[in-house]
């Protein structure tokens, strides 16, 4: 019995919010295992690609799913063969329900930087030519939703 490990921790000390020092390493800490945001994509590429983009669907998500239940040794069959399959059905509704959640409830928010938009005009009266070279001076916002 003396052999035997002690069940308490040894080396870890637990933070103490005493001072101020320690509840800014402890919010720092925080910040810093934060994830990355997610590369952007380039506009002129989501400007092009974004209408050739075939849109969600739940049984070609629930096909993409189930066709990868063998990577998880989970129970695998046919869904419209005679028998039930409870995985499979299981795996169509969840996506059906997705699509629905998405399709039904996301919400787009767009905010676009003050000075990305450039504003050029041109054009003629009595006086002679005139030219307008403008940007937008407020931060713009805009919505919509998935489709």
């Amino acid at each position: 019995m003396s052999e035997c490990k002690s069940p308490q921790k040894t080396g870890v000390a637990s933070p103490s919010i005493s001072s101020i020092g320690n509840i800014l390493k402890i919010l720092q800490s925080i910040f810093s295992i934060m994830k990355q945001p997610a590369d952007t994509i380039p506009p002129p590429l989501l400007f092009l690609g974004a209408k050739l983009r075939p849109g969600l669907s739940a049984r070609d998500m629930a096909a993409r799913v189930i066709s990868r239940f063998s990577e998880s040794d989970a129970v695998n069959g046919e869904i419209f063969q005679e028998g039930n399959n409870v995985m499979t059905a299981l795996m169509v509704i969840t996506m059906e329900e997705i699509v629905n959640a998405i399709q039904t409830e996301a919400k787009v928010s767009v905010v676009i930087d003050p000075g990305a938009m450039i504003i050029n005009a041109s054009g003629a009266n009595a006086g002679g030519p005139v030219f307008v070279v403008g940007t937008n001076a407020n931060i713009t916002a805009g919505g919509g939703g998935v489709t």
